[in-house]
Protein backbone atom coordinates (compact mmCIF):
# COMPACT_ATOMS: atom_id res chain seq x y z
CA UNK A 1 0.00 0.00 0.00
CA UNK A 2 0.87 3.79 -0.81
CA UNK A 3 2.71 4.98 2.48
CA UNK A 4 -0.42 7.86 3.40
CA UNK A 5 -2.67 4.73 2.81
CA UNK A 6 -0.74 2.64 5.15
CA UNK A 7 -0.45 5.16 7.72
CA UNK A 8 -3.75 6.71 7.26
CA UNK A 9 -5.66 3.12 7.98
CA UNK A 10 -3.44 2.96 11.36
CA UNK A 11 -4.41 6.28 12.56
CA UNK A 12 -8.26 5.20 11.63
CA UNK A 13 -7.87 2.10 13.87
CA UNK A 14 -5.81 3.87 16.39
CA UNK A 15 -8.45 6.24 17.08
CA UNK A 16 -11.44 4.22 16.31
CA UNK A 17 -12.26 2.16 19.56
CA UNK A 18 -15.23 1.05 21.59
CA UNK A 19 -16.70 4.65 22.53
CA UNK A 20 -16.57 5.71 18.60
CA UNK A 21 -18.45 2.29 17.69
CA UNK A 22 -20.96 3.25 20.11
CA UNK A 23 -21.45 7.40 20.10
CA UNK A 24 -22.62 7.96 16.45
CA UNK A 25 -25.11 5.02 16.71
CA UNK A 26 -26.73 6.61 19.55
CA UNK A 27 -26.78 10.04 18.04
CA UNK A 28 -28.64 8.23 15.46
CA UNK A 29 -31.47 6.86 17.91
CA UNK A 30 -31.62 9.67 19.78
CA UNK A 31 -31.35 12.65 17.20
CA UNK A 32 -33.69 11.55 14.32
CA UNK A 33 -35.73 13.92 12.32
CA UNK A 34 -32.64 16.35 13.32
CA UNK A 35 -30.07 14.37 11.95
CA UNK A 36 -27.75 16.04 10.00
CA UNK A 37 -27.41 19.22 11.97
CA UNK A 38 -26.11 16.77 14.96
CA UNK A 39 -24.14 13.98 12.34
CA UNK A 40 -22.46 17.07 11.16
CA UNK A 41 -21.44 19.06 14.69
CA UNK A 42 -20.22 15.09 15.68
CA UNK A 43 -18.16 15.27 12.26
CA UNK A 44 -16.60 18.73 13.23
CA UNK A 45 -14.91 18.09 16.62
CA UNK A 46 -15.35 14.06 16.13
CA UNK A 47 -13.22 13.99 12.79
CA UNK A 48 -11.94 17.25 11.13
CA UNK A 49 -10.40 18.73 14.89
CA UNK A 50 -8.47 15.29 15.48
CA UNK A 51 -7.36 15.37 12.05
CA UNK A 52 -6.27 18.94 12.34
CA UNK A 53 -4.64 17.89 15.66
CA UNK A 54 -2.47 15.86 13.79
CA UNK A 55 -1.04 18.01 11.25
CA UNK A 56 -0.19 20.48 14.39
CA UNK A 57 1.32 17.77 16.28
CA UNK A 58 3.45 17.35 12.74
CA UNK A 59 5.02 20.82 13.46
CA UNK A 60 7.00 19.58 16.20
CA UNK A 61 10.80 21.01 15.98
CA UNK A 62 13.48 18.96 16.18
CA UNK A 63 13.69 20.50 20.14
CA UNK A 64 10.22 19.93 20.58
CA UNK A 65 10.52 16.78 19.97
CA UNK A 66 13.33 16.13 22.69
CA UNK A 67 11.28 17.76 25.14
CA UNK A 68 7.88 16.43 24.44
CA UNK A 69 6.31 17.74 21.35
CA UNK A 70 4.42 20.82 20.79
CA UNK A 71 2.79 20.88 24.21
CA UNK A 72 5.98 22.34 25.20
CA UNK A 73 5.21 25.36 23.67
CA UNK A 74 2.56 26.42 26.59
CA UNK A 75 5.87 26.57 28.58
CA UNK A 76 8.07 23.58 29.97
CA UNK A 77 6.94 22.62 33.11
CA UNK A 78 2.95 22.97 32.25
CA UNK A 79 4.20 21.36 29.08
CA UNK A 80 5.68 18.43 30.70
CA UNK A 81 2.76 18.39 33.23
CA UNK A 82 0.13 18.78 31.10
CA UNK A 83 2.08 15.31 28.25
CA UNK A 84 2.75 13.40 31.50
CA UNK A 85 -0.99 13.88 32.68
CA UNK A 86 -2.29 12.94 28.84
CA UNK A 87 -0.07 9.77 28.58
CA UNK A 88 -1.15 8.60 31.97
CA UNK A 89 -4.53 9.19 31.77
CA UNK A 90 -4.94 7.70 28.08
CA UNK A 91 -2.59 5.10 29.30
CA UNK A 92 -2.02 2.26 31.74
CA UNK A 93 -4.17 4.17 34.53
CA UNK A 94 -7.48 4.41 32.85
CA UNK A 95 -8.19 4.16 28.85
CA UNK A 96 -5.95 1.43 28.48
CA UNK A 97 -7.55 -0.90 31.33
CA UNK A 98 -10.92 0.38 30.80
CA UNK A 99 -10.39 -0.59 27.11
CA UNK A 100 -9.66 -3.93 27.54
CA UNK A 101 -12.74 -4.32 29.93
CA UNK A 102 -15.16 -3.10 27.30
CA UNK A 103 -13.55 -5.27 24.25
CA UNK A 104 -14.80 -8.22 27.12
CA UNK A 105 -18.26 -7.17 27.55
CA UNK A 106 -18.81 -6.71 24.47
CA UNK A 107 -17.49 -9.48 22.52
CA UNK A 108 -16.57 -12.58 25.08
CA UNK A 109 -19.31 -11.53 28.43
CA UNK A 110 -22.46 -12.61 25.88
CA UNK A 111 -20.93 -16.13 25.33
CA UNK A 112 -19.73 -16.83 29.14
CA UNK A 113 -22.17 -18.13 31.99
CA UNK A 114 -23.35 -15.70 35.02
CA UNK A 115 -21.64 -17.66 36.98
CA UNK A 116 -18.58 -18.41 35.41
CA UNK A 117 -18.01 -14.26 34.84
CA UNK A 118 -19.05 -13.72 39.17
CA UNK A 119 -15.91 -15.56 39.43
CA UNK A 120 -13.92 -13.44 37.69
CA UNK A 121 -11.51 -16.11 35.75
CA UNK A 122 -13.18 -15.55 32.19
CA UNK A 123 -12.02 -11.53 32.89
CA UNK A 124 -8.82 -12.30 33.68
CA UNK A 125 -8.02 -14.82 31.23
CA UNK A 126 -8.90 -12.31 28.36
CA UNK A 127 -7.38 -9.59 29.97
CA UNK A 128 -4.17 -11.67 29.96
CA UNK A 129 -4.79 -12.73 26.55
CA UNK A 130 -5.43 -9.86 25.23
CA UNK A 131 -2.57 -7.91 26.42
CA UNK A 132 -0.28 -10.53 25.66
CA UNK A 133 -1.25 -9.77 21.77
CA UNK A 134 -0.71 -6.24 22.63
CA UNK A 135 2.79 -7.23 23.69
CA UNK A 136 3.79 -9.19 21.02
CA UNK A 137 3.37 -5.77 18.58
CA UNK A 138 5.40 -3.89 21.03
CA UNK A 139 8.32 -5.38 20.98
CA UNK A 140 9.13 -4.83 17.51
CA UNK A 141 7.92 -1.43 17.59
CA UNK A 142 8.89 -0.92 13.65
CA UNK A 143 6.21 -2.89 12.75
CA UNK A 144 3.41 -1.51 14.54
CA UNK A 145 2.20 0.85 11.63
CA UNK A 146 2.60 -1.82 9.36
CA UNK A 147 0.59 -4.58 11.13
CA UNK A 148 -1.95 -2.56 12.45
CA UNK A 149 -2.10 -0.48 8.86
CA UNK A 150 -2.03 -3.23 6.60
CA UNK A 151 -3.67 -6.25 8.64
CA UNK A 152 -5.80 -5.39 11.21
CA UNK A 153 -7.61 -2.16 10.04
CA UNK A 154 -8.65 -3.81 7.20
CA UNK A 155 -10.00 -6.67 8.83
CA UNK A 156 -11.95 -4.02 11.19
CA UNK A 157 -13.41 -2.10 7.94
CA UNK A 158 -14.16 -5.17 6.26
CA UNK A 159 -16.60 -5.89 8.84
CA UNK A 160 -17.77 -2.68 9.84
CA UNK A 161 -18.99 -2.68 5.60
CA UNK A 162 -20.44 -5.92 6.72
CA UNK A 163 -22.25 -4.72 9.55
CA UNK A 164 -23.24 -1.31 8.02
CA UNK A 165 -24.54 -2.69 4.64
CA UNK A 166 -26.28 -5.38 5.61
CA UNK A 167 -28.09 -2.81 8.48
CA UNK A 168 -28.98 -0.62 5.61
CA UNK A 169 -30.46 -2.94 2.92
CA UNK A 170 -32.49 -5.26 5.45
CA UNK A 171 -33.68 -2.79 8.20
CA UNK A 172 -36.44 -0.66 7.19
CA UNK A 173 -36.35 2.89 8.23
CA UNK A 174 -38.80 3.87 11.52
CA UNK A 175 -41.89 6.27 10.56
CA UNK A 176 -42.22 9.08 13.10
CA UNK A 177 -40.12 8.49 15.64
CA UNK A 178 -38.89 12.00 17.04
CA UNK A 179 -35.46 13.57 18.97
CA UNK A 180 -35.22 12.16 22.54
CA UNK A 181 -32.37 14.63 23.32
CA UNK A 182 -31.66 18.23 22.22
CA UNK A 183 -30.92 18.18 18.40
CA UNK A 184 -28.45 20.57 17.25
CA UNK A 185 -25.44 21.54 15.69
CA UNK A 186 -24.08 22.63 19.08
CA UNK A 187 -24.89 19.47 20.75
CA UNK A 188 -23.02 17.36 18.11
CA UNK A 189 -20.22 19.02 18.83
CA UNK A 190 -20.27 18.68 22.26
CA UNK A 191 -20.64 14.81 21.58
CA UNK A 192 -17.70 14.96 19.17
CA UNK A 193 -15.70 16.82 22.07
CA UNK A 194 -16.26 13.86 24.56
CA UNK A 195 -14.85 11.24 22.26
CA UNK A 196 -12.08 12.67 23.76
CA UNK A 197 -9.56 11.75 20.55
CA UNK A 198 -8.46 15.44 20.63
CA UNK A 199 -6.02 14.23 23.76
CA UNK A 200 -5.15 11.05 21.68
CA UNK A 201 -3.46 12.92 18.89
CA UNK A 202 -0.81 14.24 21.56
CA UNK A 203 -0.73 10.31 22.10
CA UNK A 204 -0.66 8.90 18.64
CA UNK A 205 1.32 12.00 17.31
CA UNK A 206 4.22 10.54 18.50
CA UNK A 207 3.87 7.12 16.48
CA UNK A 208 3.04 8.79 13.72
CA UNK A 209 5.67 11.57 13.10
CA UNK A 210 7.87 8.69 14.16
CA UNK A 211 6.62 6.73 11.12
CA UNK A 212 6.52 9.52 8.62
CA UNK A 213 10.52 9.66 9.18
CA UNK A 214 11.02 6.51 8.83
CA UNK A 215 9.25 6.37 5.80
CA UNK A 216 11.48 9.21 4.10
CA UNK A 217 9.77 12.33 5.53
CA UNK A 218 13.45 14.25 6.88
CA UNK A 219 12.31 17.87 6.64
CA UNK A 220 9.08 19.31 8.68
CA UNK A 221 7.56 20.76 6.08
CA UNK A 222 7.20 17.08 4.38
CA UNK A 223 6.46 15.71 7.80
CA UNK A 224 3.59 17.98 7.55
CA UNK A 225 2.59 17.04 3.85
CA UNK A 226 2.40 13.58 5.45
CA UNK A 227 0.59 13.92 8.11
CA UNK A 228 -1.94 16.02 5.71
CA UNK A 229 -2.27 13.13 3.30
CA UNK A 230 -2.77 10.60 6.31
CA UNK A 231 -5.13 12.67 8.36
CA UNK A 232 -7.43 12.86 4.95
CA UNK A 233 -6.97 8.74 4.93
CA UNK A 234 -8.08 8.74 8.35
CA UNK A 235 -10.63 11.19 8.12
CA UNK A 236 -12.50 9.93 5.58
CA UNK A 237 -12.34 6.83 6.92
CA UNK A 238 -13.77 7.66 10.07
CA UNK A 239 -16.51 9.91 8.61
CA UNK A 240 -17.96 7.14 6.41
CA UNK A 241 -18.29 4.99 9.09
CA UNK A 242 -19.50 7.45 11.54
CA UNK A 243 -22.31 8.21 8.76
CA UNK A 244 -23.21 4.35 8.44
CA UNK A 245 -23.40 3.94 12.05
CA UNK A 246 -25.91 7.01 12.59
CA UNK A 247 -28.21 6.09 9.73
CA UNK A 248 -28.27 2.64 11.68
CA UNK A 249 -28.96 3.93 14.84
CA UNK A 250 -31.86 5.95 13.13
CA UNK A 251 -32.99 2.87 11.59
CA UNK A 252 -33.56 1.69 15.88
CA UNK A 253 -34.91 5.32 16.88
CA UNK A 254 -37.64 4.19 18.98
CA UNK A 255 -36.77 0.98 20.26
CA UNK A 256 -36.09 1.72 23.33
CA UNK A 257 -32.34 0.79 23.19
CA UNK A 258 -30.38 2.83 26.13
CA UNK A 259 -26.72 2.33 24.76
CA UNK A 260 -25.00 1.81 21.33
CA UNK A 261 -23.43 -1.72 22.58
CA UNK A 262 -26.72 -3.08 22.78
CA UNK A 263 -28.15 -1.37 19.97
CA UNK A 264 -25.46 -2.83 17.60
CA UNK A 265 -25.80 -6.37 18.78
CA UNK A 266 -29.59 -6.43 18.75
CA UNK A 267 -29.01 -5.46 14.58
CA UNK A 268 -26.31 -7.90 14.10
CA UNK A 269 -28.42 -10.45 15.41
CA UNK A 270 -31.55 -9.52 13.34
CA UNK A 271 -29.45 -9.69 10.45
CA UNK A 272 -27.21 -11.95 10.82
CA UNK A 273 -29.19 -14.49 13.14
CA UNK A 274 -27.37 -16.87 15.41
CA UNK A 275 -23.10 -15.40 13.82
CA UNK A 276 -24.21 -11.71 14.59
CA UNK A 277 -23.27 -11.50 18.09
CA UNK A 278 -20.15 -13.32 16.28
CA UNK A 279 -19.41 -10.41 13.86
CA UNK A 280 -20.32 -7.70 16.30
CA UNK A 281 -17.52 -9.17 19.05
CA UNK A 282 -15.19 -9.64 16.20
CA UNK A 283 -15.80 -5.76 15.42
CA UNK A 284 -15.23 -4.69 19.16
CA UNK A 285 -12.37 -6.63 19.95
CA UNK A 286 -10.46 -5.67 16.48
CA UNK A 287 -11.42 -1.82 17.27
CA UNK A 288 -10.24 -1.93 20.79
CA UNK A 289 -7.17 -4.18 20.43
CA UNK A 290 -5.65 -1.48 17.49
CA UNK A 291 -6.58 1.15 19.89
CA UNK A 292 -4.51 -0.57 22.81
CA UNK A 293 -1.75 -1.19 20.35
CA UNK A 294 -1.40 2.55 19.50
CA UNK A 295 -1.68 4.07 22.92
CA UNK A 296 0.70 1.26 24.78
CA UNK A 297 3.31 1.89 21.69
CA UNK A 298 3.16 5.74 22.34
CA UNK A 299 3.10 5.68 26.00
CA UNK A 300 6.19 3.33 25.63
CA UNK A 301 7.69 5.53 23.24
CA UNK A 302 7.27 8.52 25.39
CA UNK A 303 8.41 6.64 28.81
CA UNK A 304 11.50 5.11 27.76
CA UNK A 305 12.47 8.72 26.56
CA UNK A 306 11.68 10.50 29.81
CA UNK A 307 12.98 7.42 32.20
CA UNK A 308 16.24 6.82 29.88
CA UNK A 309 18.11 4.47 32.55
CA UNK A 310 15.08 2.39 32.43
CA UNK A 311 15.04 -0.08 29.64
CA UNK A 312 12.22 -0.40 27.15
CA UNK A 313 11.32 -4.04 28.15
CA UNK A 314 11.16 -2.85 31.69
CA UNK A 315 8.74 -0.14 30.83
CA UNK A 316 6.46 -2.14 28.62
CA UNK A 317 6.29 -5.19 31.62
CA UNK A 318 5.11 -2.29 34.03
CA UNK A 319 2.58 -0.96 31.72
CA UNK A 320 0.80 -4.40 31.45
CA UNK A 321 1.24 -5.29 34.58
CA UNK A 322 -0.64 -2.15 36.03
CA UNK A 323 -3.24 -2.29 33.12
CA UNK A 324 -4.17 -6.39 33.77
CA UNK A 325 -4.57 -5.34 37.79
CA UNK A 326 -6.73 -2.41 37.18
CA UNK A 327 -8.56 -4.22 34.18
CA UNK A 328 -9.91 -6.97 36.93
CA UNK A 329 -9.88 -5.07 40.06
CA UNK A 330 -12.36 -2.34 38.54
CA UNK A 331 -12.00 0.76 36.97
CA UNK A 332 -14.68 2.98 39.42
CA UNK A 333 -12.93 5.07 41.42
CA UNK A 334 -9.95 5.37 39.02
CA UNK A 335 -13.11 6.86 36.82
CA UNK A 336 -13.99 9.52 39.69
CA UNK A 337 -10.69 10.72 39.02
CA UNK A 338 -9.43 10.55 35.55
CA UNK A 339 -13.33 12.09 33.88
CA UNK A 340 -12.39 15.67 35.59
CA UNK A 341 -8.64 15.07 35.06
CA UNK A 342 -9.74 15.19 30.90
CA UNK A 343 -11.93 17.74 31.57
CA UNK A 344 -9.02 19.81 32.84
CA UNK A 345 -6.49 19.05 29.97
CA UNK A 346 -9.00 18.78 27.07
CA UNK A 347 -9.13 22.85 26.75
CA UNK A 348 -5.24 23.44 26.86
CA UNK A 349 -5.26 20.37 24.37
CA UNK A 350 -7.91 22.37 22.08
CA UNK A 351 -5.85 26.08 22.45
CA UNK A 352 -2.59 24.39 21.72
CA UNK A 353 -3.97 23.00 18.27
CA UNK A 354 -6.26 25.93 17.21
CA UNK A 355 -2.98 27.86 17.62
CA UNK A 356 -0.59 25.39 15.99
CA UNK A 357 -2.91 25.89 13.15
CA UNK A 358 -2.78 29.91 13.27
CA UNK A 359 0.72 29.96 13.77
CA UNK A 360 1.01 27.99 10.23
CA UNK A 361 -0.19 30.73 8.23
CA UNK A 362 2.02 33.50 10.23
CA UNK A 363 5.03 35.37 9.35
CA UNK A 364 6.13 35.07 13.10
CA UNK A 365 6.12 32.18 15.65
CA UNK A 366 3.55 32.51 19.18
CA UNK A 367 4.83 32.13 22.44
CA UNK A 368 2.88 34.89 24.46
CA UNK A 369 -0.12 33.71 23.00
CA UNK A 370 0.08 29.70 23.94
CA UNK A 371 1.01 30.57 27.43
CA UNK A 372 -1.71 32.90 28.23
CA UNK A 373 -4.00 31.20 26.09
CA UNK A 374 -3.40 28.02 27.87
CA UNK A 375 -2.93 29.19 31.08
CA UNK A 376 -6.70 31.01 31.35
CA UNK A 377 -8.15 27.93 29.79
CA UNK A 378 -6.60 26.16 32.74
CA UNK A 379 -7.71 28.36 35.44
CA UNK A 380 -11.24 27.93 34.50
CA UNK A 381 -10.92 23.98 33.47
CA UNK A 382 -9.70 23.44 36.71
CA UNK A 383 -12.93 25.04 38.17
CA UNK A 384 -15.11 23.38 35.63
CA UNK A 385 -13.51 19.74 36.37
CA UNK A 386 -13.79 20.91 40.31
CA UNK A 387 -17.46 21.56 40.16
CA UNK A 388 -17.48 17.77 38.35
CA UNK A 389 -15.47 16.00 41.18
CA UNK A 390 -16.32 17.78 44.84
CA UNK A 391 -18.67 20.42 43.78
CA UNK A 392 -19.31 20.78 47.73
CA UNK A 393 -15.41 22.52 47.38
CA UNK A 394 -16.08 24.57 44.59
CA UNK A 395 -19.37 26.00 45.82
CA UNK A 396 -18.03 29.77 46.21
CA UNK A 397 -16.69 29.77 43.02
CA UNK A 398 -19.89 28.39 40.96
CA UNK A 399 -22.05 31.77 40.34
CA UNK A 400 -18.94 32.87 38.65
CA UNK A 401 -18.49 29.91 36.58
CA UNK A 402 -22.18 29.92 35.56
CA UNK A 403 -21.90 33.05 34.53
CA UNK A 404 -19.39 32.80 31.57
CA UNK A 405 -20.98 32.07 28.10
CA UNK A 406 -21.32 28.47 27.19
CA UNK A 407 -20.75 27.50 30.95
CA UNK A 408 -24.25 25.16 30.70
CA UNK A 409 -21.79 22.88 28.23
CA UNK A 410 -18.89 22.31 30.42
CA UNK A 411 -16.90 24.94 27.81
CA UNK A 412 -16.68 28.13 30.00
CA UNK A 413 -13.06 28.24 29.33
CA UNK A 414 -13.18 29.62 26.22
CA UNK A 415 -14.05 33.26 26.14
CA UNK A 416 -11.30 34.04 28.73
CA UNK A 417 -8.93 31.87 27.16
CA UNK A 418 -9.77 33.64 23.77
CA UNK A 419 -9.38 36.93 25.59
CA UNK A 420 -5.87 35.84 26.27
CA UNK A 421 -5.08 34.56 22.85
CA UNK A 422 -6.10 38.00 21.82
CA UNK A 423 -3.92 39.69 24.36
CA UNK A 424 -0.59 37.23 23.93
CA UNK A 425 -1.39 37.40 20.04
CA UNK A 426 -0.65 41.48 20.27
CA UNK A 427 2.42 41.06 22.60
CA UNK A 428 4.03 38.12 19.48
CA UNK A 429 2.88 40.51 16.99
CA UNK A 430 5.34 43.39 18.57
CA UNK A 431 8.60 40.60 19.08
CA UNK A 432 8.17 39.10 15.69
CA UNK A 433 10.13 35.68 16.75
CA UNK A 434 11.36 34.06 13.91
CA UNK A 435 8.91 31.17 12.37
CA UNK A 436 9.93 27.90 13.66
CA UNK A 437 11.87 25.77 11.44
Amino acid sequence: MPTPVIVGFALFAMFFGAGNLIFPVMIGANSVGHLPAVLLGFLLTGVVLPVLAMVVNATETAGELRAGGVAMRIGRPAGFLFTLAIFLSTGMLYAVPRVATVAYEMSTRPFVSDAAHTSGTPLLVFTLVFFAVSTLYLVNPRKVVDRVGGVLTPLLLGFLALLIVGALIRLPQIANAVSTEPSSLTSGMIKGYYTMDVLATFVFGVVIVTELKKRGAATRAARIGGMMKAGLVSGACLAVVYVGLALIGARQAGMGFTNGAELLASVAGQIFGSMGQVIFGIITLLACLTTTIGLLTASTAYFTRLLRVVPRPVVIAVQIVVSVALANLGLERILEFVAPLNQFIYPIAIVIVVLGLVELALPFALDWAYKLGALAAAVVAFAEAGLIAASECFLAIKPAVDALPASDLQMGWTTPALAAIVIGFILDARRRRPRRA
